[in-house]
Formats: C-alpha cells, sequence, structure tokens
C-alpha cells in the first residue's frame, strides 16, 4: 500500500495500479498551524476518486492539531464529511506531529492532553461509521514516550512509522513491540505512476 498526499505530485492511478498497489491511505486534510483553519489536501478528492476508479482499496488520514476534544470532534466530523462520496474499506486515521515545536499549537499540551485529544477523534470517525486508526512513529510511541498509546491500544488500531536500514522485503517487519496493525516502513518509496517518493 502507499500513503500519498500534494506532495507526491500528480499520480497516474492507472499506473499505480498496474504496478501491483492494493490499498491507499490518502491525506484529507489539515488544520493550520498558525491559524487553526482546516484545509483540504488539494490532490485529495482526485486521489479519492482515481483510486476507486483503478480498484485500489481506500482508506485515509487527517493532519491535526487540534488543542481541544470539540476540535478533534471537529475534524472528525470535517472528514466523515468529505469520504462520504467514496467506498472507504480500510481505516481512517488520526495522525499528529510537530507538536513538541514552540510554534506548534499543540506545544503547551502535554501526553495526556494529546491522547484525550486523539481518542476524541478516533471516537468520532467510529461513530460516523468508519474504522479508526491512530498513526505515530515508534519512537513517540514506545514505552508511552510521547502519546499514552495504553489508552489508545484496546480500542483503535495503530499505525507504525518506523524507517529501518533496509526497509521492506529486507526487513520484514517493524521493530515497534507494541500491537499494530499497520507498518509504514520508507518515505522514500518509488512506484511506477507517482512522480516523487513515497
Amino acid at each position: 500500500g502507499i500513503d500519498v498526499a500534494k506532495y507526491q505530485g500528480t499520480l497516474d492511478w492507472e499506473q499505480v495500479a498496474a504496478s501491483g498497489m492494493d490499498f491507499a491511505m490518502v491525506r484529507l486534510g489539515y488544520r493550520a498551524q498558525a491559524d487553526g483553519q482546516i484545509t483540504a489536501d488539494s490532490n485529495a478528492a482526485y486521489n479519492l476518486q482515481q483510486a476507486q476508479k483503478h480498484g485500489i482499496k481506500l482508506g485515509a488520514y487527517f493532519f491535526s492539531t487540534a488543542v481541544t476534544e470539540a476540535e478533534a470532534t471537529e475534524e472528525a466530523n470535517w472528514v466523515a464529511d468529505f469520504l462520504a462520496p467514496y467506498s472507504i474499506t480500510y481505516p481512517v486515521a488520526y495522525n499528529c506531529e510537530g507538536f513538541n515545536d514552540p510554534n506548534s499549537r499543540q506545544y503547551l499540551l502535554d501526553k495526556y492532553q494529546r491522547t484525550s485529544i486523539a481518542l476524541a477523534f478516533l471516537k468520532q470517525i467510529e461513530n460516523r461509521g468508519y474504522e479508526a486508526m491512530f498513526y505515530a512513529s515508534k519512537n513517540e510511541m514506545t514505552g508511552d514516550a510521547q502519546w499514552q498509546v495504553s489508552r489508545i491500544e484496546p480500542d483503535y488500531k495503530i499505525w507504525v512509522a518506523q524507517y529501518p536500514e533496509k526497509p521492506n522485503p529486507q526487513t520484514e517487519k517493524s521493530s515497534y513491540e507494541g500491537i499494530h496493525q499497520m507498518w509504514q516502513y520508507t518515505r522514500t518509496g518509488q512506484v511506477p505512476g507517482i512522480p516523487e517518493d513515497v
């Protein structure tokens, strides 16, 4: 499978499908750091439409900078509304990064608060009829370092980002020891029909 956003350029989904990709996790949008506005990824609708047209199974994710549970619920509702026209059979993931940057809206939140916000998103996505998933890096999740994964793992699927020196298939599985259902193993993948690294 692949994780795609506007950064991958305009994909030739016919080529992507022919290359053997089974599923795509499509970035739908993000909440901006500066003003907190929710914005759609400029390629999201195209990616969803074309992937679906070429028989690729679809999941999705949203890049959150929510600072309250209410904002996270708002994000989940925006995501569910965006996805309504499409056939989504893979999970819908909550993605939150950069919170240790002093310029982040979330800079002063502790891991308990961040986890509660993530759980509000995941719960609402599930309420709207989608399978919810939490995305973070191995280092952020190991030992509940930056997230209280122990509060998330019992109820929701986990997507771990961990990039070994030799990616799959040379490295068969993630070294993250927590329960997880999806593994992002490289950020420099090459797939026919995708102009940029994926």
